[in-house]
């Protein structure tokens, strides 16, 4: 099973800027790139989450969007921009088209930490005694 691909028609559902700027085929192509790193990093893990629904595709498609929309926020790639004197310093990850998954990102698809430790687990609780703390 493969993992379901995101159309460009889904994202106004999930990005308010203008992408007049940008080709549909640019944006499809993104989003495309998206899904293929999710599938080749975590696949299995996302495809049995999706079929168990304990990953929503809702919350799937807005992941594939959100990872795809860092670059159309800030194709530039600044970090930051100063006004007198005007200075700006670049990443070089962003300016270069990076995408990149936040530990929010890894935690939503997976179910798990980016460390991969669970988020959540069994804690050995022993027996309560009157006065003691």
């Amino acid at each position: 099973m493969a993992l379901p691909d995101i159309s460009v028609e889904k994202l106004p559902k999930h990005y308010e800027g203008d992408l007049s700027d940008f080709t549909n085929e640019f944006v499809q192509g993104r989003l495309d790139e998206v899904v293929d790193k999710i599938e080749s990093r975590f696949g299995p893990i996302v495809e049995a989450r999706l079929a168990s629904q304990q990953l929503k595709a809702r919350l799937y498609e807005a992941i594939v969007c959100r990872v795809a929309t860092r670059v159309y926020r800030n194709p530039e790639g600044y970090r930051s921009e100063t006004e007198g004197g005007y200075q700006y310093n670049l990443s070089a990850a962003v300016a270069s088209g990076t995408l990149w998954f936040t530990d929010d990102d890894i935690a939503d698809l997976t179910g798990s930490n980016p460390k991969g430790t669970p988020m959540v687990g069994t804690v050995t609780v022993g027996q309560h005694r009157v006065g003691w703390v």
